[in-house]
């Protein structure tokens, strides 16, 4: 699998749905290796972003690339193929299907062997076969799911549901990774788990991660960076601890100004 960081690059990003303008001439940039927080309250166009990245929406201007190759107009499955993944707020899994299942299918896709190859099951499908599966076994075990490989996937806890997605997005060769509001939904220790497997990855293959998150804890312990949306639009830029200190900032979440400021 090849999981050195892209770089993503969004210039000039603007999508309208009837008279709403939900993003406005958005720019940003995720380094190779990098973590980048996208904050902002409610509404503020986080999701439509992510969306417009990822394929699912068609930006009316503007464009997304990842590396060198331009994401405008490819479909989500091409996207997916070109190493971007995304973890999505609600965790996209097969219910009816165990955990290694979930996570062969992703394997799948990097076989490359013909439909007859299949057919026949010759000695090469074996071989990759049985690759795949080690393959899945290797990352149940790194995101904490290796008790659980035959269990069905609709019986598993929310936590454990957001951790499989998390791993089908490392079987794919993820190089560039969209993490929609992870930790919604999770326990302290979900959540530390989460944040540790997060860097981890970022430090043993150079990932690159978009984070879109409400706790500005851990927006802090995680992110090299922060953009802030509001109303569409870029508010502001910098590390962490500047933009949570921004007058603007503190407006949009706040609606007013602290006494202080």
């Amino acid at each position: 699998m090849n999981t050195a960081g892209a770089s993503l690059a969004v210039h000039g990003l603007s999508v309208s749905f009837g008279g709403v303008h939900a993003l406005q001439d958005v720019s940003l940039t995720v380094e190779p290796g990098r973590i980048v927080g996208l904050i902002g309250p409610n509404g503020a166009g986080k999701s439509t972003l992510l969306n417009c990245i990822s394929g699912i929406t068609r930006p009316d201007a503007g464009e997304v690339r990842l590396g060198e190759i331009v994401l405008n107009g490819r479909r989500p499955d091409q996207i997916v193929g070109l190493g971007l993944g995304r973890v999505f707020q609600h965790p996209q899994v097969i219910a009816e299907l165990s955990v290694l299942d979930n996570l062969q299918v992703a394997s799948h896709r990097s076989l490359g062997y013909s439909v007859v190859a299949e057919m026949i099951g010759t000695p090469a499908v074996r071989r990759a076969e049985a690759r795949a599966r080690s393959e899945a076994v290797a990352v149940a075990e790194r995101v904490g799911l290796a008790d659980c490989l035959d269990m069905r996937t609709g019986s598993l806890p929310y936590g454990q549901r957001k951790l499989l997605e998390l791993g089908r997005v490392i079987l794919l060769g993820a190089k560039m990774l969209l993490l929609d509001e992870p930790i919604a939904g999770l326990n302290e220790e979900e959540i530390e788990h989460l944040g540790r497997l997060v860097l981890e990855l970022r430090g043993s293959s150079g990932l690159s991660v978009l984070l879109v998150e409400h706790n500005m804890g851990l927006v802090r312990r995680l992110c090299d960076s922060a953009v802030v949306l509001d109303a569409g639009q870029v508010i502001a830029e910098g590390t962490p601890d500047e933009v949570l200190a921004d007058p603007r900032v503190l407006m949009a979440y706040l609606g007013e100004l602290p006494a202080d400021a």
